[in-house]
């Protein structure tokens, strides 16, 4: 929040944090409140820098958790003013006070959609931002056809195809009529070939979307994410602002394996090939290290493409190579390891031919029966429910009894 020049609104947030008790802020909010009213009312004697000044103090005093159930108007009607901070302004806190179902967003659609389809960079990104973050319906039949084009303009900056891609997915969840499923599969196939990975990660966010509701209208797609992913396995081609802990773009990865699971299976032979040799280097090339921030990213994508193993069905070698990896999860120290090994055996239970290889860590998941953590002590029991049989059955019912 831009405190320079604004004198007023510095002096009210330091009240507020000079009061000594709750009462003691409630009070002054109340009296901002009135104040502000009072001025509102007032409005033809505004200007346009005690107009902004008044609404950023609203939106403080929304930050605050209290009600702010006036101003609207005034809010948004900065969005239509021609300079950038009183247009920022306006922008910023519609996003914050209003929902799409507020009358008084009618009012600034033709406002919005000028500021999207004009060719000032800060004003689309403000325009498609607030857009992405209040949806509706309203905003989604009046504007989505605008918000596509940015996406697919080659004129386009970066900046502004991620928020557009973001801001369609906003709008397709609310409408999915916004997009045309067969005019949009040969588009998504170029989007998909973009080599910028913030358009790109965007671009696949809005995929997952679109495949979770209609993955057979987009298996031109299909080839185009496992390309992604040897990319990102390659390591080819990754800025280092995209590189999270030596990892290619992680969020993109578990994205595009996120993706990859709403196809039923994936028939081209050299297609199916590459994949698999990209989920066996994550398989091979994943560990627990004492980084925390990297093992979170790593185990994020190695949890993605195991369930992308299970979902295509994998030759035996492979799922023994995954129980075995999770083998050695069960048993280290970190709780939060632990218990995704053994919420993810317990997934691998529903594959044939995978049981008795399971079974080769039941010392180790009994166990975790004993563990201090009850989440993963139920995630032990629930994974030797479902491994018993008659050929364990009199040891696991002994520890159980044991335990209780």
């Amino acid at each position: 929040m831009a405190l320079s020049g604004m004198r007023g609104l510095s002096v009210f947030i330091s009240d507020i944090r000079n009061c000594h008790n709750k009462e003691q802020e409630r009070l002054r909010v109340d009296k901002e409140l009135g104040n502000i009213r009072t001025r509102f009312k007032n409005e033809k004697g505004l200007s346009h820098y005690e107009k902004k000044k008044y609404v950023w103090k609203m939106l403080y005093i929304h930050m605050l958790g209290y009600d702010v159930d006036f101003g609207h108007m005034e809010t948004v009607s900065l969005i239509s003013a021609p300079k950038y901070p009183e247009k920022q302004v306006g922008y910023i806190v519609t996003s914050c006070l209003l929902n799409e179902n507020n009358d008084f967003l009618r009012m600034v659609i033709n406002t919005v959609r000028n500021d999207i389809i004009g060719r000032n960079e800060t004003y689309q990104c403000l325009a498609l931002t607030m857009v992405g973050n209040i949806g509706g319906k309203e905003f989604s039949e009046s504007l989505a056809p605008d918000v596509q084009k940015l996406l697919i303009s080659s004129s386009c900056r970066p900046v502004v195809r991620k928020k557009a891609a973001l801001c369609l997915l906003r709008l397709y969840r609310k409408n999915p009529d916004v997009v045309n499923i067969d005019g949009w599969s040969d588009r998504m196939a170029q989007l998909l070939d973009e080599r910028d990975l913030g358009v790109l990660t965007s671009v696949m966010s809005l995929f997952v979307s679109l495949v979770s509701n209609n993955a057979e209208a987009y298996w031109n797609c299909l080839p185009k994410c496992v390309r992604i992913l040897e990319r990102m396995a390659r390591n080819q081609d990754i800025p280092q602002e995209y590189t999270y802990y030596g990892i290619p773009s992680p969020w993109l990865q578990v994205k595009a394996m996120r993706a990859l699971q709403y196809f039923p299976t994936i028939e081209d032979p050299s297609a199916r090939r590459a994949l698999f040799e990209v989920l066996q280097r994550i398989l091979m090339g994943t560990d627990v290290v004492k980084n925390v921030n990297k093992n979170n990213a790593s185990h994020a994508v190695l949890f993605e493409a195991l369930a992308l193993v299970m979902h295509l069905d994998a030759e035996k070698e492979m799922m023994s190579q995954c129980v075995a990896l999770l083998g050695k999860f069960i048993a280290v120290r970190e709780p939060n390891i632990r218990y995704l090994g053994l919420e993810n055996m317990s997934r691998m239970l529903l594959v044939t031919d995978v049981q008795d290889i399971i079974k080769r860590h039941q010392a180790q998941i009994i166990t975790s029966l004993k563990d201090p953590d009850i989440s993963i002590r139920r995630r032990a029991l629930d994974l030797l429910y479902g491994m018993c049989d008659v050929t364990n059955a009199k040891e696991i019912v002994e520890e159980l009894l044991q335990v209780t």
